[in-house]
């Protein structure tokens, strides 16, 4: 059985996965030294060259070794913090300063929205008549969910508007309108993904998984590492080309993302074609994204797409 990492080996292994993902590549090296060492021994992170001078990693890397370490603790080692902090509340057991190496007290929290009730832990929960982001709760409270799906939101704007969504147009029998949404969350420390991605996964096999996520390589790469059953998105993948004003800019700022869905296709046997593979050709050749933002005030139609 592998060693849990600690905090320094952790941090070291962060700086060096951020610093390849900012450089746009689907990898990086690594100056051999005694923590490079234990990466590779411990976690067979990379392989080092010839001359023992370098440990050269790919995004296959970097890709295993952040489910091992979400499996282990519950962190996603590419954007999270290590997770040593307590909850405030043990803090103030022992500290006068209740903030003294405490986590935000939104970390344990979830931010959920239905169009219709709230229906977990067998009892049916009103939401309010106002136009609301949802409420929050405390992700660990929830021990069953009674909705027809989970939903994984990734903009905020998405929680606020479920009505505006064009779930008329999904041909499917998960019926999307008794869905419970959830939104993923951030890169912010206050608002971290975590939460919320370990909260969805809990359910998997229980109940189906779907993501909504931006028509962009980022989106997909949300929708393919979220342990999403299905994608939701636009049923037409031609509706990027609509008219809007302004310039492309999103395309070009998403190198480690295109890298990471072309490394994914290299995978993919040469006699299947994965659906979400077909959109994201699409994307490529036009070069052009949507967010949900459009999909919503376009009412643009929906499809779910099975992931595999």
């Amino acid at each position: 059985m592998k060693t849990a990492i600690n905090k320094t080996l952790y941090k070291f292994a962060q700086h060096q996965i951020q610093k390849s993902i900012q450089k746009n590549i689907n990898g990086g090296r690594i100056k051999n030294s005694a923590l490079a060492t234990r990466l590779y021994e411990e976690f067979h992170f990379g392989q080092f060259d010839l001359t023992k001078q370098w440990l050269t990693f790919s995004l296959t890397d970097i890709l295993a070794l952040t489910n091992e370490v979400q499996s282990s603790h519950g962190v996603d080692i590419r954007n999270d913090p290590y997770p040593s902090k307590e909850d405030r509340l043990a803090t103030a057991e022992t500290n006068r300063n209740e903030k003294e190496n405490s986590y935000a007290v939104s970390k344990d929290f979830i931010l959920i929205n239905s169009l219709t009730d709230i229906n977990v832990n067998q009892k049916c929960h009103k939401i309010s008549p106002l136009t609301s982001l949802g409420i929050y709760i405390k992700a660990e409270e929830i021990k069953s969910i009674e909705h027809s799906a989970i939903v994984l939101v990734e903009n905020l704007t998405v929680m606020a508007n479920l009505n505006a969504i064009n779930l008329a147009s999904i041909k499917s029998n998960i019926d999307l309108s008794k869905a419970l949404w959830l939104y993923r969350g951030d890169v912010k420390a206050q608002q971290t993904t975590n939460t919320s991605y370990q909260f969805f996964r809990r359910f998997k096999g229980h109940i189906p998984l779907v993501c909504f996520s931006d028509l962009d390589p980022k989106g997909i790469e949300i929708a393919l590492t979220s342990d999403a059953d299905y994608w939701l998105t636009v049923e037409n993948k031609n509706e990027i080309t609509m008219e809007l004003s302004g310039n492309e800019q999103e395309w070009y700022k998403q190198g480690a993302s295109i890298s990471f869905l072309q490394k994914k296709i290299s995978t993919i046997p040469d006699q299947e074609v994965a659906r979400w593979q077909n959109v994201f050709e699409n994307l490529r050749t036009y070069r052009k994204t949507l967010k949900q933002e459009h999909i919503l005030k376009h009412n643009v139609a929906l499809a779910l797409l099975e992931l595999n």
